[in-house]
């Protein structure tokens, strides 16, 4: 589970890392890249307009609750105003020593009032008319029914609804005589007909703000049996629009809530609140034509300008294509046939490309020509540098024959025997530098020197070298397999190899004594081992060279330490001779 896990996260970083090299390398021309500085230019620009055109929209929409506000407040004064007006008329009428005071006090409140109330009356406590006085207007068959239907008293002060009409009803106690059995009320009721007089700053002030105001807020108070009643009969207003709203309203009068609670559905605002003493109301306000049109072109104000922003991105899009683009692919272009065809055609005399490519163009004309020429000098010393590296080759190749060859005439007219052959040992060594020289440069290269092609080179020129004898009773085995060495190792190891077999052919068989001398060269990792055994005299082979002050040890000494490896010499049925060292060492130089 761990590992499933552990491949899971390894997939989802593989993924991430894929999303984003995608992504970074859809973003890695000028071409996107404009766009991106062009878009980070003109998004603040745009995110500003964004956010003063929501400011607006949003203050076109507060209008209309501002405007229901304003009318619930007013609604609220109206009838708090008619509820305080009526109720200390009845408290001064209720002041009349006898029943004809009373009748004339409540005639004298009705002209006064200038017909306002539809019934001034005296009740007692079971709704029983004592005195009377209906509305100014005998024909008004309304208030005639009014006083016929008017229920028994109740609050002080109430909405009372009477065939869809709202009327307010309110109740002050007599003073109770002596006389008197039980308690006598005082009660008057008038017909609601607030009309909104609500002005706002998108229409004009005056008559104009008003009538518009009537035409577009509709009041209606939320009556106990869940009912609505227009506010003003005569407006002719149709019921809320938004049905939700008007439950709403009942739900929160059956809670009794006391707070206002503002509502926008769609282009409506509602406001519905407690007004006077225990009743509810519900106001709805539409959106006025100014209104309307200020949205409207606010819409049309946003799509101008996102079609200019768009027209101008384009705009800049094209000259960023024809000022920038189409003279970086140019030139691009014109690199690229320079890599091609190794010339560089310079555009800077183009009048249609801007002066800084312009500019870049000829720099890079110029850098062109300088480095064909550089390129030029350099090839030109590169040959020279062949042809000097060819003549040294040749003049040590020949150098190193005329050596052998005086070695060869020196130990032909020395008359003492050591002398000679001490002459034509060096010879021999000579001889085997110069083959070396020969494998290791081939034409004017200086190459590797692969051991499985020059082994039996160097086996048969050191046995041509050997005695007559020598060359017909031992046998020479080789084994370099795949090695191949790098010209600073190639000399130190063929040098031991020769000296090795060189003293066991001269000293390692005396007399009429048979063998075989091997040679192997392996490699495994950074470990290169030379071995070179036989099944000789040893003692007669140290006795020879290879003793402690022997010529032939102390160089193939000197080359272990040059290749930085070690040496093994070991006596067992007959010489072997161990040589390992780690082929990235490299030479010391010593």
């Amino acid at each position: 589970m761990a590992e499933n896990g552990h491949q899971r996260g390894w997939r989802s970083r593989s993924f991430l890392v894929s999303f984003l090299i995608g992504i970074t390398s859809r973003f890695d021309s000028v071409r996107s890249r404009m766009a991106i500085v062009i878009m980070g230019s003109v998004l603040p620009v745009a995110a500003l307009g964004g956010v003063v055109i929501w400011q607006d929209y949003i203050r076109l929409n507060d209008a209309g609750t501002q405007r229901g506000k304003q009318a619930f407040s007013e609604l609220e004064k109206y009838f708090d105003s008619e509820i305080l007006r009526t109720m200390s008329m009845l408290k001064q009428v209720g002041q009349a020593s006898d029943d004809s005071a009373l009748r004339n006090l409540l005639l004298l409140a009705q002209a006064a009032s200038k017909g306002r109330y539809c019934l001034l009356a005296a009740v007692d406590e079971k709704g029983a008319l004592r005195d009377v006085v209906t509305g100014a207007d005998p024909a008004d068959a309304s208030c005639r029914d009014i006083a016929r239907s008017t229920p028994p008293p109740g609050e002080p002060a109430h909405l009372w609804v009477y065939r869809g009409r709202p009327y307010l009803r309110v109740v002050q106690e007599l003073p109770v005589a002596d006389h008197d059995e039980g308690n006598h009320f005082l009660v008057a009721i008038q017909s609601i007909g607030w009309e909104p007089d609500v002005s706002d700053d998108a229409s004009p002030s005056g008559v104009g703000a008003v009538k518009t105001s009537r035409k577009f807020l509709s009041a209606w108070f939320v009556m106990p049996d869940h009912s609505l009643v227009s506010v003003c009969p005569q407006c002719n207003w149709a019921p809320p629009a938004d049905r939700a709203v008007s439950q709403a309203a009942i739900e929160a009068r059956m809670r009794s809530e006391h707070e206002r609670t503002v509502e926008r559905r769609e282009n409506r605002s509602y406001i519905y609140g407690p007004v006077g003493r225990a009743d509810f109301a519900l106001i709805e306000v539409r959106r006025l034509p100014e209104e309307k049109r200020a949205v409207f072109l606010l819409f049309g104000w946003i799509a101008m300008v996102g079609i200019l922003l768009i027209a101008g991105m384009a705009g800049i899009m094209v000259a960023g294509r024809r000022l920038v683009v189409e003279p970086l692919n140019q030139l691009a272009q014109d690199v690229e046939g320079w890599l091609r065809k190794g010339k560089f055609e310079s555009v800077a005399d183009s009048s249609g490309m801007p002066r800084e490519f312009r500019k870049l163009s000829g720099a890079f004309g110029t850098a062109t020509w300088r480095l064909a020429h550089r390129e030029t000098e350099l090839e030109a010393a590169l040959v020279h540098q062949k042809r000097l590296a060819a003549e040294i080759h040749h003049r040590v190749k020949n150098n190193l024959q005329i050596v052998g060859s005086l070695l060869s005439l020196q130990a032909n007219r020395a008359s003492d025997i050591d002398t000679r052959m001490a002459l034509l040992v060096a010879r021999n060594r000579v001889r085997i530098l110069s083959m070396l020289q020969r494998h290791l440069y081939v034409g004017d290269e200086l190459a590797n020197l692969r051991m499985a092609e020059f082994l039996p080179i160097l086996t048969q020129q050191i046995v041509q070298a050997a005695p007559d004898d020598v060359r017909y009773r031992v046998t020479i085995e080789e084994d370099a397999g795949d090695v191949a060495l790098t010209p600073d190792m190639a000399t130190p190891v063929v040098m031991i190899i020769a000296e090795a077999l060189l003293n066991a052919l001269n000293y390692g068989f005396p007399a009429a004594r048979v063998g075989v001398v091997r040679v192997s060269l392996s490699r495994e990792a950074d470990l290169l081992t030379l071995i070179v055994e036989d099944n000789g005299d040893s003692a007669a082979a140290l006795q020879g060279g290879l003793d402690a002050g022997g010529l032939s040890q102390q160089l193939i000494r000197g080359f272990v330490r040059q290749i930085v490896g070690t040496l093994h010499i070991e006596e067992q049925n007959g010489m072997r001779i161990v040589v390992t060292c780690s082929v990235k060492a490299g030479l010391t130089g010593e």
